[in-house]
């Protein structure tokens, strides 16, 4: 996968690693621990270090050659109208042009601990058989919303996808699949704009989760899907 990515008003940058105190932790921990940015996250807010390093350990990449795990961090470019104020990031530079950081990208593939979901909501056994499955997740600081920038970034990773056939291997087909909350409406646009296909609804119910403000032990979840490589 390309190791960075520049979009018009984005620089996204691969993460393989995020030691505690160097900048890629401390891009996670700043996102994680925002109550708006992880407001429908089913892993909460960190409310520490170690919250956070436990949530690393499911996304950053592993020494096991049957797990795919992509991360990219989302750097939004500055000009002289949206420098950096006061409470924000300072700015990065990358490619000699000064950013500071708004956001997570996130494909992982499927394991053990993935949502189950029926088989009219995911691929059809013969293909998935021969298909990798990941999930996308994705989430930004309040000050990276309402500007389209989850939509550029996430069609700028979709893309990263389709131009590294090798990195997939040993599967030639690849499948991208998104579990949005109903209720996350600017998630299910998000999704629809990016080109993922409503498969339908799935009725969630099991162990009560903090989700959006209150325990939940019950959800109408969006089963988005796309293939990037056949």
């Amino acid at each position: 996968m390309d190791s960075v990515i520049v979009t018009p008003r984005l620089v996204l940058t691969l993460v393989t690693e995020a030691e505690r105190n160097s900048p890629e932790f401390e891009w996670f921990h700043e996102i994680r621990s925002n109550e708006k940015a992880t407001w429908w996250s089913i892993h909460g807010r960190s409310k520490s270090i170690e919250d956070t390093e436990k949530v690393l350990g499911s996304l950053l990449p592993k020494n096991d050659e049957n797990t795919y795990r992509v991360n990219y961090a989302v750097h939004m470019i500055l000009d002289s109208s949206n420098g950096s104020v006061e409470g924000e990031s300072q700015p990065l530079i990358l490619g000699g042009r000064p950013t500071v950081f708004v956001g997570l990208i996130a494909l992982v593939s499927l394991d053990a601990n993935s949502l189950a979901l029926p088989e009219d909501l995911v691929l059809p056994a013969s293909p998935a058989a021969s298909t990798l499955t990941v999930e996308i997740a994705y989430m930004f600081l309040p000050q990276g919303w309402g500007q389209g920038f989850a939509t550029e970034s996430i069609n700028a990773v979709f893309d990263a996808c389709r131009r590294a056939p090798s990195f997939w291997a040993p599967f030639s087909s690849l499948y991208v699949r998104a579990i949005v909350n109903e209720e996350n409406a600017p998630s299910v646009r998000v999704m629809e704009k990016t080109g993922m296909t409503n498969r339908g609804i799935y009725e969630w119910t099991g162990k009560p989760v903090f989700l959006a403000g209150r325990w939940q032990e019950c959800s109408r979840l969006h089963i988005f899907g796309r293939q990037m490589l056949e």
